[in-house]
């Protein structure tokens, strides 16, 4: 019998504005941990500056694996097709100075970056370099960021080569329920409700695999952020009120469970209250595709046969 090859373990893409470091670090970093870096400057020397070259380029990349990290071009950082492509093959990692320090570095002559008037230090940045839109749109769009303000070339490269290593360690190694950071969940339900951990485990497992599915779909980490909140509130919903048992648990999850208490205990919102609804609508289909809850079309045949 001929052994299987392993998958390839996912790819990392580095992003940041100009002057973050993303060739410098990840090369350095890359080399120390003895795995293959694509410089984006490669990308660049090779574009015409079309965004659909860009995305044809960049899709070969992917498909190919031709590295295992990868620095994704500042011109189409922005980019949400782009975006998506990179975050169903991978983790999405920011490297991040202060701005003055990248601007210097980037030998741009216009301003990258766009100072807040009222912060009075490092040039209307604030000490930690965060202070600007630019630092807060591509942290909402990273999954993991580094803040390397301040550091030397020889620091900040450890840095960047502990993350990348600690990233390809869990995304290999990490059960679901570990890559999505629910394990502290079990302990609490149990707990709170005196469910049987095998009760929690259920839940939570289901929830880990809903959860890594849409990361693997592309979605951005502040949605996925809002769907994990509305799970944890929805199985705090399920275990206060319907005591489940067993693997039987997942059937009060075919649709949004305890909307009415969720709005009288976590938020009056209509907002949130739609978020809800639709994250929860969102997870009993996706329990219903993988054979853990029952079709319309299902329930519809067991009813006429009775």
């Amino acid at each position: 019998m001929t052994a299987t090859a392993a998958p390839p373990q996912p790819i990392i893409f580095l992003l940041g504005p100009p002057g973050a470091g993303k060739t410098t670090l990840g090369s350095r970093a890359c080399k120390q941990l003895g795995i293959e870096f694509f410089d984006a400057a490669e990308l660049d020397a090779a574009g015409d500056g079309d965004r659909r070259s860009d995305m044809v380029r960049l899709s070969g990349l992917v498909a190919g694996h031709a590295a295992d990290v990868i620095e994704l071009p500042w011109r189409i950082q922005h980019d949400r097709q782009a975006l998506v492509l990179a975050r169903r093959s991978g983790v999405l990692l920011l490297l991040w100075a202060h701005p003055e320090e990248m601007q210097a570095r980037s030998g741009h002559a216009e301003p990258l970056f766009t100072p807040v008037p009222r912060l009075k230090i490092r040039g209307g940045f604030g000490r930690h370099g965060t202070g600007c839109r630019e630092f807060r749109q591509l942290d909402r769009t990273c999954g993991e960021t580094l803040l390397l303000v301040d550091l030397p070339l020889d620091d900040a490269t450890r840095v960047v080569k502990e993350c990348i290593a600690e990233i390809r360690e869990e995304m290999i190694e990490a059960s679901p329920v570990e890559r999505e950071g629910l394990g502290d969940w079990e302990g609490e339900w149990c707990h709170d409700y005196g469910v049987p951990p095998r009760v929690a485990k259920v839940m939570i497992d289901a929830m880990a695999r809903y959860l890594a599915h849409l990361r693997a779909t592309g979605t951005s980490p502040r949605t996925l952020s809002g769907v994990c909140s509305d799970l944890n509130a929805a199985g705090h919903l399920v275990l206060m009120y319907d005591a489940p048992k067993g693997k039987k648990v997942l059937e009060h999850f075919d649709g949004p469970p305890w909307a009415l208490e969720f709005e009288r205990k976590f938020s009056d919102s209509s907002a949130l209250i739609a978020r809800y609804r639709r994250n929860l609508e969102g997870f009993a289909l996706f329990l219903k595709e993988r054979g853990d809850l029952p079709t319309d079309d299902e329930r519809a045949t067991r009813r006429s046969t009775r």
